[in-house]
């Protein structure tokens, strides 16, 4: 009863300080926002309030963590420092719920770093993550991305927005058929729907209370592997209608579009178009909320036919 309390408290909270901030990129600010009281107990389960940062859940063994790096401001035309992600990393998963973040193109370039720049999130306990910079998992796992390192090669610097996808917060095993195949082709689908107004996307990986399957990293940690990966996203229907500050709960459900995908972490799943739920859908099978001001009747869209190349 008190933690749907704090939750009833969260959404009021988040509404409240989302009519403050800009949420978004490029054209859009990027300076987060937060409450001013720290003895709230809604500061301890939500402290940035953008569009696409589900809403916290209170767990001991959840850490949040955004990560900052420097990204174009349409607007000013110069740099600015901005948000990269934000995850719901799990101490005893070694791997995130979900990484949440806003995708426009002024987080797309070419290429990638070289050698891939593997390394421990310095925001979190090198004891909780894998070690990746020494190889992938053992068995047929990938170190699966879910911020695809290229949805931020726009900046291919040491320590910049690609670099960042890199930490091993940001990988979990993931079936390398999988990975390599049809997951790998519904990220460059994401890449295709980038608008003049932001995207958001929500990518995670999902354990079953039941789940006791593990791999191990090359030095021998064990690592849950998880049971399925979702991808849930939103944007404005025209692309081009967004204003610095907007919430997406200030449009009509007809001026905005959402779709969410859910898949087993196994190889020979198919394409994106067989993965089709609704944001609504993911929220249920997860437990968490995605997307705290956007309309109900958006998240119960389900219309691949909106999304090119579905």
């Amino acid at each position: 009863m008190l933690f749907q309390t704090y939750l009833n408290l969260q959404r009021f909270f988040v509404g409240v300080v989302m009519m403050a901030c800009m949420a978004g990129c490029g054209k859009e600010d990027t300076t987060p926002t937060t409450p001013d009281d720290p003895q709230s107990p809604v500061v301890q389960l939500q402290k940035a309030a953008w569009p696409e940062v589900p809403l916290y859940v209170e767990n001991d063994n959840y850490h949040y963590v955004t990560h900052y790096c420097q990204v174009l401001n349409e607007s000013v035309g110069q740099k600015v420092k901005g948000r990269n992600y934000t995850m719901c990393f799990d101490a005893t998963k070694r791997g995130a719920w979900w990484v949440a973040y806003p995708l426009h193109k002024v987080h797309l370039g070419k290429g990638r770093p070289d050698p891939d720049p593997w390394a421990y999130d310095p925001e979190l306990s090198s004891t909780w993550q894998a070690d990746l910079a020494k190889g992938s998992y053992n068995g047929a796992y990938d170190r699966g991305h879910q911020i695809p390192n290229a949805d931020r090669n726009a900046d291919l610097t040491a320590g910049g927005m690609c670099y960042q996808t890199f930490y091993a917060s940001n990988s979990t095993p993931q079936a390398s058929n999988l990975n390599q195949q049809g997951w790998s082709r519904l990220e460059q689908k994401v890449r295709g729907w980038v608008c003049s107004d932001t995207l958001y996307v929500v990518t995670g990986a999902y354990w079953s209370t039941d789940n006791n399957r593990t791999t191990t990293d090359k030095p021998g940690n064990r690592c849950p592997i998880p049971d399925y990966y979702f991808k849930v996203v939103v944007r404005t229907t025209a692309g081009n209608i967004r204003h610095t500050g907007d919430l997406l709960g200030d449009y009509k459900p007809e001026q905005l579009k959402a779709i969410g995908f859910w898949v087993a972490n196994a190889s020979g799943q198919g394409e994106a178009k067989d993965w089709v739920k609704s944001v609504a859908e993911i929220e249920d099978l997860t437990g968490f909320t995605f997307f705290p001001t956007l309309p109900e009747a958006v998240k119960q869209q389900k219309n691949a036919a909106a999304w090119s190349g579905l």
